[in-house]
């Protein structure tokens, strides 16, 4: 898979979870903070770049293996080793890479509001797929709460 192709899902994948208030400096850095873990769980779990750009166009990650989110995730720290959502570690890698208080107060209201799936019971343990899968819902519920 090319960087080409990851750096498509990353957009999307911000489509889907930002309030659109991201600087172009501020998606260009997170882009290339979680390039590379995108480009390895990608390969590990044969995403295609047709997956990839249905998501993009869907503007939601639902049809992406929950277990190359939860890959992505841990790599990126925001799942902790058990797979439950780190949300100290997330808000000190939004602290880094974002400036806009908009998109700030959201990663804090998703931290607020999703850290509550760490408390569901999942089928898969520590894996981390099924609570990936009810990150990225959670995500989408708190958005549009937001909107």
């Amino acid at each position: 898979m090319s960087v080409v192709r990851c750096s498509s899902f990353l957009v999307a994948l911000f489509c889907f979870v930002s309030v659109n208030a991201m600087s172009g400096d501020e998606e260009a850095g997170i882009k290339e903070a979680l390039r590379p873990f995108v480009q390895e769980c990608a390969d590990e779990f044969g995403i295609t770049e047709e997956q990839f750009e249905e998501a993009k166009k869907k503007a939601s990650a639902a049809d992406i293996d929950p277990c190359f989110m939860s890959c992505f995730l841990k790599k990126a720290e925001f799942f902790d080793s058990q797979g439950k959502f780190d949300v100290d570690s997330t808000m000190a890698f939004a602290k880094e890479h974002l400036t806009s208080e908009p998109a700030m107060k959201f990663v804090e209201a998703v931290g607020d509001e999703c850290v509550k799936i760490n408390d569901e019971d999942v089928s898969d343990g520590d894996k981390g797929c099924d609570r990936a899968k009810l990150l990225f819902e959670c995500i989408a519920e708190t958005k549009k709460k937001m909107e």
